[in-house]
């Protein structure tokens, strides 16, 4: 039986979080979120591929790569696209914020040359052709994991205005109908090395193309997973809430996502105790459209300018291409050993890590995300002033970072040295708290929009809130009171630090909490926060 056709297993749950950079897919058990341990928990390895090296089997780069011959996918993409720079060739990137800032009419439009120089694809052909091959990388490691596939699906999404939610919904529905179809067509031939053949495609296409029934998700109400409004999809905010929100009442969350095309910052409120809402903070969303792509560049050029290579000369090309294909696993050498060294023909480079943070363009590319940030957590910090938990309450603000780009020093410096004070907490994704082998723990906070938004029962999401007053950064800072107490209470990642659950951590020279004029009265000083019960930790799948 089909793909397509075939029943779902209703006991499990599955979500494709359709990245800018990197696409993630996952299967959760439906069952509680209390109750789920991490046998239930299943992060797909969609980028393991026979033939093809992959960096993380859990991640599949978002590029697509046309050929004279062959339409390529993923890693094997990426690498046919830095070689064909020589050529004025393009390789189609970030189809989520191509989705995101394009109409739909232009979904079919011819693609430019440089993408497309067979001139037979258009965007929306390219993105049912990627989700098909994500699709059939999906089956192949359920079976590997040995969970069921297929499963009623979610597709994660952006925080659309209103008008582009109802248009891009209904794209991604569709563009997931066709992927089943041209998967049951294509099958393993999407996985194999060297792509899919032209022909092969454009059959398949034609075939998806042509059947109307596509265009009706209610033609097929056994692929999604449908919420109580009739949607398949879910905000990312929600999916990340999904998995990292706690029973501990009403807080207020910063998500700085930073991946690899753009870097997004959103805030919402929760419910208070026992209510399970999430309620986004009108106007906070943020977008900053350089992120971990642009840092690895930002290495690549810093390494050339400091060798005297001309990138643009035909005499440097060659050495820059090759920075080109090797500048992420430079960047990470980089912060994982504090020194790389490269060879540039017959010159050698060392670069210290302390030396790159210090370039004038990383310092400003760092100043850049600070900004956007505190834009978003102004607000945040506003709607908790005029939300507090009681008088002697102020409400907490959780700064919760994911994607690639969280582990970085100006992205660490958003929790240990926020731009404004208030009482934080740091949080960390807790269901991805499951297979703890290497490959989870480098990416798990990639993976807690695809396997939070798998959870059975996600937040469910209220009309935004709106604070009283347009903050900035600031006019939040200037109304509040530092506490001479100085006491952050952070939540340990629980990955990194198996053995604590939560720890308090006196750090001098960061107010903890801040007080509006006359609505909260500060704790005596060296008073120390309430213990939380903290995530739970869920027990390993893993052998050890």
């Amino acid at each position: 039986m089909s793909l397509i056709e075939a029943p779902r297993n209703s006991d499990w749950t599955g979500c494709i979080d359709f990245g800018t950079a990197m696409s993630k897919a996952a299967v959760v058990r439906r069952k509680s979120r209390k109750s789920l341990t991490s046998a239930d928990v299943a992060a797909l390895a969609i980028g393991d591929r026979d033939g093809v090296a992959s960096r993380n089997k859990l991640l599949l780069p978002s590029i697509i790569y046309v050929t004279d011959q062959a339409v390529l996918f993923g890693e094997e993409a990426q690498t046919a696209a830095i070689r064909g720079e020589r050529l004025d060739r393009e390789a189609f990137v970030s189809p989520k914020q191509y989705l995101s800032t394009r109409e739909p009419e232009e979904l079919d439009e011819p693609l430019n040359s440089k993408i497309d120089p067979t001139g037979a694809y258009t965007a929306r052909q390219l993105l049912a052709l990627f989700l098909a091959h994500l699709l059939v990388q999906a089956g192949r490691a359920a079976k590997a994991a040995k969970v069921p596939w297929p499963v009623p699906l979610r597709i994660a999404r952006p925080a659309w205005e209103q008008a582009r939610a109802k248009a891009g919904e209904k794209a991604l529905n569709s563009l997931v109908l066709r992927a089943f179809a041209i998967a049951d067509d294509l099958g393993d031939k999407l996985s194999a090395a060297k792509g899919v053949s032209h022909d092969l495609a454009r059959s398949a296409l034609r075939k998806a193309t042509s059947n109307a029934r596509f265009d009706d998700p209610a033609a097929f109400p056994h692929v999604f997973e449908l919420s109580n409004n009739g949607s398949a999809s879910v905000l990312e905010a929600t999916a990340v809430a999904a998995g990292s929100i706690r029973e501990t009442g009403r807080r207020v969350v910063v998500v700085a996502d930073i991946g690899g095309g753009t870097s997004d910052f959103g805030a919402f409120m929760t419910g208070l105790r026992g209510k399970d809402v999430l309620a986004e903070i009108r106007d906070s969303s943020r977008v900053l459209r350089e992120a971990g792509d642009h840092r690895d560049m930002l290495l690549t050029r810093h390494i050339l300018d400091d060798a005297g290579i001309d990138r643009e000369d035909p005499a440097g090309r060659g050495a820059a291409n090759r920075l080109r294909r090797d500048q992420r696993a430079n960047k990470e050498a980089l912060f994982a050993d504090g020194e790389i060294t490269v060879r540039l023909g017959d010159d050698v480079r060392t670069v210290r890590h302390g030396v790159f943070l210090a370039d004038p363009r990383v310092r400003a590319f760092a100043e850049r995300l600070r900004s956007k940030f505190s834009e978003t957590l102004a607000f945040a910090i506003e709607c908790a002033r005029q939300y507090p938990l009681g008088l002697d309450r102020p409400t907490p603000v959780e700064v919760l970072l994911t994607g690639g780009g969280h582990s970085l020093p100006m992205v660490k410096e958003f929790v240990t040295s926020p731009p404004i004070p208030w009482k934080y907490l740091a949080a960390s994704p807790e269901i991805p708290d499951g297979p703890v082998e290497e490959g989870f723990r480098a990416v798990h906070r990639q993976l807690a929009v695809a396997i939070g938004g798998a959870v059975r029962d996600l937040p469910h999401q209220t009309s935004p809130v709106r604070v009283k007053d347009t903050p900035d950064a600031s006019a939040t800072e200037a109304h509040v009171q530092p506490n001479p107490a100085g006491i952050i209470r952070q939540t340990v990642d629980i990955l990194d630090a198996a053995q604590a659950v939560h720890e308090t951590a006196r750090v001098d020279h960061q107010p903890a909490a801040a007080y509006a004029s006359g609505s909260t009265r500060p704790p005596a000083a060296g008073a120390q926060p309430a213990k939380s019960a903290g995530p739970r930790r869920l027990a390993s799948r893993t052998k050890r």
